[in-house]
Formats: structure tokens, sequence, C-alpha cells
């Protein structure tokens, strides 16, 4: 699997539950041992449960996702950003009083 296969694999994790928090504000469900892919074709899914000769493919490549991170879309794109997105009582400072 190339790079770019692990980069979106991770960040696929986030993208599956910007649907759900446009319609609840529950948190995101998001399991062990499985992926949640954004391929090259831009089209969404989830693997199930991986194997574990799979799990340690792609843990070797994978990195945590800093706490304060926040995915978004933006023009079909998943994007993430992690500097000054909090305030320093720690509210989302992006929502502007919403």
């Amino acid at each position: 699997m190339s790079a770019k296969l692990y980069a979106a694999a991770a960040a696929a994790v986030m993208l599956t539950a910007v649907p759900a928090m446009a319609q609840d504000t529950s948190p995101w469900d998001l399991r062990e041992r499985n992926a949640y892919v954004l391929d090259m074709q831009n089209k969404m899914w989830s693997t199930g449960k991986i194997s574990p000769q799979g799990w340690a493919m792609i843990n070797r490549k994978a990195k945590a996702v800093p706490r304060g991170t926040v995915f978004y879309m933006n023009n079909g794109r998943l994007m993430m950003a992690s500097a000054g997105m909090f305030d320093k009582a720690g509210n989302f400072a992006a929502m502007g009083g919403y």
C-alpha cells in the first residue's frame, strides 16, 4: 500500500462522521480494528474487521491524530486544522457564538 493510501485511510476515519454531524451531535462510532477509507476516487467506505496481519501493516505507517485536530469538508476535499482552533478555555473558536 502506498503512503497516500495510508494517509487517506487515517484521514477517512474522521470523515465517516461528517454526514452524521450535520444530523446528530452524538459521538462518532469508531471501532477498533476497522479502517475508514477515503479512496483515490473520493469514495468513502469501511473495511469492517481487519485481520491481525492487516492491522499490523496499517499501524506501521500510522500516526496518532493530535488532540485539538479539526476535520472538515471544503469543496469536496477532506481538510484538517490543528493550530489555533480552540481558545484558552478549550472552546472551539470557529463557532463564533453559535
